[in-house]
């Protein structure tokens, strides 16, 4: 693996970053945490129009045809302003399982509003419970005629009232754990069977829970064959893993910054608190876990691009990165001392996101069982 960017990487990180700086700074992640949507919609037609939103889609649906490595360089420069958006659920997610998932007119027909910014979708996997792979799936969709009747509930769907659509996964056969049986499904939010609870979250962005209560699914909106939806979603997920992987450890680098900044410019006892052995060492330790986060997210999206076995990795790369980012946000928060955790101050931004995001998409605790499970295998009690 080359660790160094090509011209076309770099050209993408200088623009996005000189892009989000102008256009999304830390006030616009403050602002949207009270807004109705939870997102700018003139910022996302702006991200559009820039291709962020087809950057990994082939270029036959409107996209860019890049890779997880270029995703995870746009998704760090994202995360260094928290950048509040549906990028990794819409583009990713969803638009992901139609590309992977859908018929050839499926695909026509939804990828390019997608890509387009003209239609957000949202994803709804997991429900309650604290894994984020097939054992997740209690709903059930019972076939009724050529359509589908939905029932179940489904818990952290981001953005699921401002989106035109949600993508629900849900269990045409079996149960939990079996990944057999699963199909995915294009669901109105503003359906009358559907009902979508706001959840306060400590990052307070909008997730919802959303139940399905007899929600009918015409054959047009079932993505793809019924019952096989798993064998396409789980590259889509480990893909919006690392894409989150890479978010943390942009915003992680940035609040790095910000403490480093404070330690030379404040001043106690006659000199800068950034002299202190005791500071010197806080920060020496927390760059030190930023740069091997960010080795270990640029290796998966690498892995993920040559299509090599990839579920360990990534399992350890949202384990350590979500530590990173968490362990970076409560000493960047400290350095600043009292004044760090006012709601005034951007650190208490990236604080309360660094807990949340590490929970997000599976728990530290669930993707280390991911990975005992591959370094072992099935191990009887």
């Amino acid at each position: 693996m080359d660790m160094e960017f090509t011209e076309e990487q770099r050209a993408l990180q200088t623009t996005a970053r000189s892009f989000l700086a102008t256009e999304c700074p830390t006030s616009v992640a403050r602002a949207m945490e009270t807004s109705e949507s939870g997102f700018s919609q003139e910022l996302w037609q702006k991200m559009a129009d820039l291709g962020w939103l087809g950057l990994v889609h082939d270029a036959d649906a409107g996209g860019a045809g890049m890779g997880n490595v270029e995703l995870a360089v746009l998704a760090k420069e994202l995360g260094r302003v928290l950048c509040p958006s549906p990028y990794i659920p819409s583009a990713i997610l969803a638009g992901g399982a139609v590309a992977a998932a859908g018929t050839g007119e499926q695909k026509q027909r939804l990828l390019p509003d997608i890509i387009s910014g003209k239609t957000v979708v949202a994803f709804a996997l997991q429900e309650e419970n604290t894994y984020f792979d097939a054992r997740s799936v209690n709903a059930t969709a019972t076939a009724n005629g050529d359509a589908y009747v939905l029932n179940g509930t489904k818990m952290f769907v981001e953005f699921a009232s401002a989106a035109d659509r949600v993508l629900v996964v849900a269990r045409t056969a079996g149960a939990p754990p079996a990944s057999e049986g699963l199909a995915l499904f294009l669901v109105n939010p503003n359906d009358v069977n559907v009902r979508l609870e706001p959840l306060s979250t400590v990052s307070r962005d909008r997730q919802f829970q959303m139940v399905l209560d007899g929600v009918r699914v015409e054959a047009d909106d079932v993505i793809g064959t019924p019952g096989e939806a798993w064998s396409a979603l789980e590259g889509v997920i480990e893909r919006g893993v690392v894409a989150l992987c890479a978010y943390m450890v942009g915003a992680a680098e940035r609040i790095h910054e910000m403490a480093t900044d404070f330690a030379k410019e404040r001043v106690q006892f006659n000199r800068p608190i950034g002299s202190f052995q005791a500071i010197q060492h806080y920060l020496a330790q927390s760059i030190t876990e930023i740069l091997a986060a960010d080795t270990t997210v640029f290796y998966a999206a690498w892995t993920l691009d040559e299509g090599l076995p990839s579920r360990e990795i990534v399992a350890k790369t949202k384990s350590f990165a979500g530590d990173t980012f968490r362990k970076a946000t409560d000493i960047g928060t400290q350095i600043h001392g009292g004044i760090g955790y006012d709601e005034s101050m951007d650190t208490s931004l990236f604080l309360r996101r660094g807990k949340q995001l590490q929970l997000s998409m599976g728990s530290t605790g669930y993707w280390e069982d991911v990975i005992a499970d591959e370094l072992l295998g099935p191990v009887e009690a």
